[in-house]
């Protein structure tokens, strides 16, 4: 299995001496929802599409929950979920209360498992449409 990729033109319209070439961008399919992902999991386990279903359902609300009470969620051979917050900048501590805090992002680094599986892929170039 190969990662394809396209070559893409550099557009610079910020520099007064814009660089010129191109680079590697991959090129997606598409994207995968649940319901897929549960068939093509249900396909190669004793689990049925309705009980993946069920479990990933399960698995996206526990995460919410987790995060909200403060955890970081590790997912072997995924990776690590952690929340990262944001306010306005203060001279006093005390100048900042709870409202005013908010969720910047929801974080995820992946298992170190998964980025060297994705590092050992192999890429293909994609045919050019003239």
């Amino acid at each position: 299995m190969s990662i394809r990729y396209r070559l893409t033109e550099v557009k610079d319209n910020i520099s007064s001496k814009p660089k010129k070439g191109y680079y590697a961008q991959v090129v997606t399919k598409g994207t995968i929802d649940t319901q897929t992902l549960c068939k093509q999991i249900a396909a190669g386990c004793s689990l049925s599409t309705a009980d993946m279903t069920a479990a990933i359902i399960a698995l996206s609300q526990q995460l919410t929950e987790c995060l909200l009470d403060g955890y970081n969620v590790n997912i072997e051979g995924i990776g690590t979920f952690s929340l990262s917050a944001e306010s306005k900048v203060v001279q006093k501590k005390t100048d900042i209360r709870a409202q005013s805090v908010r969720v910047k992002n929801v974080n995820f680094r992946s298992a170190v498992s998964l980025k060297k599986a994705m590092k050992e892929s192999k890429f293909e170039r994609e045919q050019m449409k003239e």
